[in-house]
């Protein structure tokens, strides 16, 4: 049977789990306002629309047709929101009292996948305005010469404090950003780059695990974890640097560290009693402090050294020769935004962020709570909940990209429960998640909630 979706229609799904229904809101738009998700509105049908407002999602091609439509019709007018013209003339975006700036500089051809990405953060922090703006300046060539196809992007910290580039304001911002220039620029959002050099660094650390889902991979040069939870990196490649003698605030102690923390979560998270996950490469530069070669466009050989947990124990560890350039770090990975396995630490969230979901999971502001590990398998129409401790519904989005939507998709669970859902497109759930990501990558048709499990 033929289903048509009008404007006003959203997705019918089953809840799966004891939990109290979350009711039927969806993603949240992601503009840098502050304020609260507004709720999609009920299922509904009007006597007044006519078959003109009327769209089919019948199949998985017309599904797949409806996504690419959408997304560039809501591009083009877009493209004509004065506020976003403003921004992108000025390059400058502001969410309540935060301000923040930036460079943009086009490198060579897009190709056909359109431009790579490289945001880049300066280094300085807690320090006067004048050292952060030299600082900003410096960046605006630091991994420059180093790139030949992309868009090279440098923001301004939003404010002259040693967190400069991750202020509770700058979350909404990065979004903001990224949102602009899918809509104004040919970009690549699977190819999306976080570099960043000493309080750089410090940004890396923290802005990656709340927003692992936007990065196709991460540079962070010596700087500080500051404690950083990095379960969230289950999908995003990262490379840490740092000199070995770079003892200030024990920075190469902490780069050392975070190798086996990337470990052993690899570990932790693994499946089959193998590891898996958090692609991670530590280069210690031998008898460097705290400038080290990170952006040598000549790809010179850097020594490092080999054996950091031995490094750690005994101060000694053998060394190599290698290439650490940090844009050919990067470079070597593309995001998947469907990601078959994701690994969602809910405590780590950027609180200021209308947004609500984690690739193609989705759970309300206040969830702030609980691991959830999920996988889906496109050939069997299943999705295995390994874990949900969530403190509040969690929800599995869905595209035919990922699984036959127009069947039943059968859920399992770590303790061997098993049942079925069922999702009915709608195209106010597409342009929901149009709405809040930009992302044309990262479309979704509908949604069902998952059941709690413990692993």
């Amino acid at each position: 049977m033929t289903k048509f979706l009008t404007f006003g229609t959203l997705i019918l799904a089953l809840t799966l789990s004891s939990c109290s229904p979350a009711g039927t809101s969806g993603p949240s738009v992601g503009e840098p306002q502050e304020q609260t998700a507004p709720s999609v509105p009920e299922q509904t049908s009007s006597p007044e629309q006519t078959e003109a407002d009327q769209i089919s999602l019948d199949s998985s091609s017309a599904l797949r047709a409806a996504r690419e439509e959408t997304f560039e019709e809501m591009r083009e007018e877009a493209k004509l929101d004065t506020r976003r013209i403003e921004e992108t003339d000025q390059k400058s975006m502001t969410f309540g009292e935060a301000v923040m700036r930036y460079s943009l500089k086009v490198v060579g051809d897009a190709g056909s996948d359109g431009y790579p990405v490289y945001i880049a953060l300066h280094g300085g922090g807690g320090t006067t305005k004048e050292v952060n703006d030299s600082q900003w300046i410096q960046m605006q060539r630091y991994y420059l010469y180093s790139i030949e196809n992309g868009i090279y992007i440098t923001t301004r910290g939003v404010r002259d404090t040693w967190d400069t580039h991750f202020n509770p304001e700058s979350y909404p911002l990065y979004e903001r950003l990224l949102a602009n220039l899918s809509i104004n620029y040919d970009i690549d959002t699977n190819r999306v780059y976080l570099l960043g050099y000493s309080a750089g660094g410090d940004g890396v650390y923290q802005i990656t695990p709340r927003l692992a889902d936007r990065f196709a991979a991460v540079n962070m040069s010596a700087g500080h974890p500051n404690g950083v939870n990095l379960t969230n990196l289950y999908n995003t490649p990262i490379a840490l640097q740092c000199g070995e003698n770079d003892t200030a605030y024990d920075r190469n102690l902490e780069t050392a560290r975070y190798d086996g923390v990337l470990s052993d979560l690899s570990a932790l998270y693994g499946r089959d009693g193998q590891p898996e996950g958090y692609t991670h490469r530590v280069f210690l530069h031998k008898g460097k402090e705290h400038a080290v070669i990170d952006n040598d466009s000549q790809r010179s050989d850097q020594t490092v050294l080999t054996d950091l947990a031995g490094w750690l124990e005994t101060g000694q560890s053998e060394t190599e020769d290698t290439n650490t350039n940090a844009v050919d770090f990067v470079n070597a990975y593309t995001r998947n935004p469907l990601p078959e396995r994701i690994v969602w630490d809910l405590s780590v969230r950027a609180e200021q962020s209308p947004t609500e979901t984690f690739y193609w999971l989705r759970a309300a502001k206040d969830v702030t709570e609980g691991i959830v590990i999920v996988s889906y398998d496109k050939e069997t129409n299943t999705v295995n909940v390994e874990e949900n401790t969530a403190n509040g519904p969690v929800y599995a989005m869905v595209n035919d990209e990922m699984l036959d939507i127009f069947r039943d998709i059968t859920v399992t669970t770590a303790d061997g429960g098993s049942r079925t859902v069922s999702v009915t497109p709608s195209l106010d759930y597409i342009k929901k998640t149009i709405e809040e990501r930009w992302d044309e990558n990262m479309i979704f048709a509908g949604e069902f909630e998952l059941p709690e499990c413990s692993r």
